[in-house]
């Protein structure tokens, strides 16, 4: 019997948040995650997509208050939709209409 939930890989949310991200934001393949940056940010605020304990998540360097979670969501275009939807909360200006 298999996993009816089951999450995507690592390398799955690289594509889907590279082919989802909003105009200006960055992708990048990082050792153990996915990186997810702006022109605009500091070194600190540097965004670290990935596993969380069997699900995803992200944190910049503090962790605190830029962090979140998909927790429950196992279809990547829902888990892109959602974290790029967290992060707009964080940094409103920074999204545009379309890429």
């Amino acid at each position: 019997m298999t996993n009816a939930f089951k999450y995507p890989t690592r390398e799955e949310m690289f594509i889907k948040l590279e082919e989802t991200a909003p105009n200006g934001w960055l992708i990048s393949d990082e050792y153990h995650f996915v990186g997810v940056d702006h022109p605009t940010f500091t070194d600190d605020q540097f965004i670290s997509f990935g596993n969380v304990n069997g699900h995803f998540g992200f944190n910049d360097v503090f962790a605190d208050p830029i962090c979140g979670d998909m927790e429950g969501i196992y279809n990547p275009d829902e888990i892109a939709k959602d974290f790029w939807f967290q992060v707009k909360e964080f940094y409103p200006e920074l999204f545009k209409e379309n890429k």
